[in-house]
């Protein structure tokens, strides 16, 4: 069965804090809606959600599709947001992501 939690590394007396993968997955969807250049992707299908976040060995993956707005440069938009997903995780849970990977589907015009 797929890990569906990371275990923070800071223990104390009362036990281990230990953060589900929703809560990676809702920074990182927090961060997007509040560009203005870029929006979350349509599901391609009934079950396919543009934002995904996985956790093998430990190691958080966020993988997400997104369109960029028309006239925008689309490398600077997404770094931004890359970087801006990477220090809001951190800054609210402790734990630094392994990778943000964007994938860019269409544009919005």
């Amino acid at each position: 069965m797929a890990q569906e939690y990371i275990a923070l590394k800071e223990k104390n007396s009362n036990g281990v804090i230990a953060l589900s993968k929703s809560t990676f997955q809702t920074i990182a969807k927090i961060v997007v809606e509040e560009d203005e250049n870029l929006k979350l992707a349509d599901g391609s299908g009934p079950f396919k959600y543009p934002l995904s976040c996985k956790i093998q060995n430990d190691q958080l993956i966020i993988s997400m599709d997104v369109k960029v707005k028309y006239n925008v440069n689309v490398q600077d938009s997404c770094t931004k947001v890359q970087s801006k997903i990477f220090e809001n995780i951190e800054h609210m849970t402790g734990y630094k992501p392994d990778m943000v990977d964007i994938r860019v589907t269409g544009f919005i015009f």
